[in-house]
């Protein structure tokens, strides 16, 4: 029999669901359901006790078992040798005896029914396998079984407990005979299993529970096995940095191309004989116990660069050497492949048990429990493929499901707790945000606030500047007009003086932040209503003026630069009338000239002669108003003001650079 059919499947199942509440319970659990169901299995393999004289009369009973190989390439029409048999005992591999054949053995099964007729006994036969395929006689005429392919690709009978109701008519009072036609390679295990002839209820009762422990449990387990896999796959394609998960689900799959070799009957497809099926499951094998040892190292936190490199070292050789190496060797590479996997899976086992008590995490300590039952059938199990133990009903497919379930669980819990884990997380994060969107919004709030606080504050400090440059300076002038004009003045005077001040206080509400106010069209007609307002005043003041104006603008301005021009003038005015005690007053407005070819600029140049200022003390003691509140003005506009003034007079100079005519306007000066 392969020895793929004995190889425990239990170590790779997983799922996802509760945590366990206590690791402890749960071992006591797994080892009790393994206990039993190894007791189970063991009462089922207890030896049939032989006839004796307490035993019933018509008991049937095998008398001698007898086998002999047909000459080379013979066919399987051929009739059974009548020389060279040899006494044999069940189950029987005849690779032990007769090394490196391959083709047709014949099997003679002598038995005696002590009673036969109508009032007997039915009688039956159990044949736990044959392999690899083959016919089953009774009396050489009566045919029971007959495999439906005898040459290669061969049926795959090796694993199919088989039971029949023997005819009455064929039985013969007395002595009878099975005759068994086994067609297969010796380096298969190619042989014949245990027979059992007894009564028909107890034969097909037995064949049922061979047919349970060969078929219908590793088929259940293939399948559970599928389905764990592509289930975890699934979660790792979620979740790719939880490798234990991919490696559970390979090692699955894997273990879902070895167990078909336990499940398919009279299916050779898709191989064309059976060493290459042997060389696929053997390479499937290895592949298992590979990633079967990595899940264990990942889930674990066993896994180390030099170990996988062994790894990679032992199990990539082996699968190369199972599917490239030629017929001769190919039984000293499949042994050697199987017995890489049992002791890669057994290691990994053990060091996980060991890593498990050091950690005491209880997951860790689960799968561990997982590992104890599983290493027990796998050794029973190992044992019957090389020979040591007699064949017998394996263990791993009963312990296996049981182990399966417990994995699926220890893996549920993982995945739940990483769940609830993220659940957590998000839930913090959620939170966070929270927080964080009610600190931004109280933040935006606070700075809206200050905004608007800063704006009012701008507007007043602007009003006051509009107050202090327009209005103040005509109030400084109507004041210093009456001052040298005293009882001169008539009535009609002081009414001109009002209505300038109205005139003044009207501008400041109509060019109040308008950026649309129209520029005059020339500086002559800019500066006239400046000339205007203080022109009277310094001739009462003895002051001599020259102004000076080109006929066109030396370069385009907005109407807040205008605007801002004008308020630098008139303060500029009002310090002469305050405190220059100048006789000579000179206003004069030019182009400069700009390096940039897209620009141009002006300059306008207010100079008295003066008693003059500390320039540097004065800026310093001004608290706002006054040369700061110019040069803020000044600085507003995109222009920039110096100040030159010594005890021969002040010079007030302001420049202003723009574009030139049809070139947009920078937007910094508006």
């Amino acid at each position: 029999m392969p020895h793929q059919a004995h190889l425990p499947q239990a170590g790779r199942e997983v799922a996802h669901a509760r945590r366990p509440r206590s690791p402890f319970a749960w071992l006591a659990g797994l080892t009790l359901a393994w206990l039993l169901t190894l007791a189970s299995v063991g009462a089922q393999q207890q030896p049939q006790p032989t006839p004796g004289p307490s035993a019933p009369v018509c008991e049937p009973h095998i008398d001698g078992i007898w086998a002999a190989r047909t000459p080379a390439g013979s066919g399987p029409e051929q009739a059974a040798p009548s020389t060279g048999w040899e006494r044999v005992t069940l189950p029987d591999r005849w690779q032990t005896r007769w090394p490196d054949f391959d083709g047709i053995v014949w099997y003679r099964i002598d038995w005696t029914a002590p009673c036969v007729g109508e009032a007997a006994e039915a009688l039956g036969a159990a044949f736990t396998s044959v392999n690899m395929a083959g016919t089953i006689r009774l009396n050489e005429h009566s045919l029971l079984w007959r495999d439906q392919n005898l040459v290669e690709p061969l049926s795959r009978s090796w694993n199919m407990p088989r039971a029949f109701l023997l005819p009455p008519a064929a039985l013969q009072a007395g002595a009878n005979r099975l005759w068994v036609q086994v067609v297969g390679l010796a380096d298969q295990g190619a042989g014949l299993g245990a027979v059992r002839v007894a009564p028909a209820a107890q034969a097909l009762a037995h064949g049922e529970t061979q047919r349970l422990y060969r078929r219908v449990l590793p088929g259940a387990n293939v399948l559970i096995s599928a389905t764990l896999g592509v289930f975890f796959f699934m979660l790792w394609l979620m979740r790719r940095q939880e490798k234990a998960y991919g490696w559970y689900a390979f090692a699955a799959l894997a273990w879902v191309l070895v167990g078909l070799n336990n499940v398919l009957t009279e299916v050779p497809w898709p191989f064309p004989d059976g060493r290459s099926w042997m060389r696929w499951v053997s390479a499937w094998m290895v592949a298992y116990a590979g990633a079967f040892c990595m899940f264990l190292w990942h889930f674990g936190a066993l896994l180390r660069p030099w170990r996988t490199r062994v790894l990679a070292g032992v199990t990539l050789p082996a699968i190369v050497a199972v599917v490239a190496l030629p017929v001769p060797a190919l039984w000293y590479a499949n042994v050697a492949a199987f017995t890489v996997s049992v002791l890669l899976i057994l290691g990994a086992c053990v060091e996980f048990i060991v890593q498990a008590l050091r950690t005491r995490q209880v997951e860790h300590l689960l799968l561990a429990a997982c590992c104890v039952g599983f290493l027990a059938p796998a050794v029973h199990d190992a044992l019957m493929v090389v020979s040591v133990l007699d064949e017998g009903t394996p263990w791993t497919p009963v312990t296996a499901l049981i182990i399966t379930l417990g994995m699926s669980l220890v893996l549920a819990g993982h995945f739940t707790r990483t769940l609830r884990q993220v659940e957590r997380f998000n839930d913090q994060l959620a939170e966070q945000v929270r927080l964080a969107r009610e600190d931004l919004a109280h933040t935006l709030s606070r700075e809206h606030a200050l905004e608007l606080d800063n704006v009012r504050l701008s507007e007043r400090l602007r009003v006051a500047h509009e107050l202090h440059d327009g209005l103040g300076s005509s109030l400084v002038r109507s004041v210093a007009l009456v001052e040298h004009s005293g009882s001169q003045l008539q009535r009609h005077h002081y009414l001109s003086m009002f209505k300038s001040l109205r005139d003044d206080l009207r501008q400041i509400v109509d060019t109040h932040g308008s950026a649309t106010a129209p520029v005059p069209p020339t500086p002559v007609q800019w500066l006239a209503p400046i000339r205007h307002r203080f022109g009277r005043l310094f001739e009462e003041l003895g002051v001599r003026c020259h102004w000076h104006t080109p006929a066109t603008w030396p370069c385009l301005l907005s109407a807040r630069q205008a605007l801002g021009l004008t308020r630098f003038l008139e303060e500029a005015l009002t310090n002469v009338v305050k405190h220059s005690r100048a006789r000579t007053l000179v206003v004069q407005m030019e182009e400069i000239g700009i390096e940039q070819p897209s620009r141009t600029g002006l300059r306008l140049v207010v100079q008295d002669d003066g008693l003059g200022f500390d320039v540097a003390l004065v800026q310093q003691a001004m608290s706002g108003l006054g040369l700061n509140s110019m040069q803020a003005r000044v600085t507003r506009i995109g222009g920039t003001l110096h100040i030159e003034s010594d005890a021969s007079g002040t010079m007030l100079q302001v420049e202003i650079a723009t574009a030139v005519a049809g070139t947009a306007l920078p937007s910094t000066l508006f």
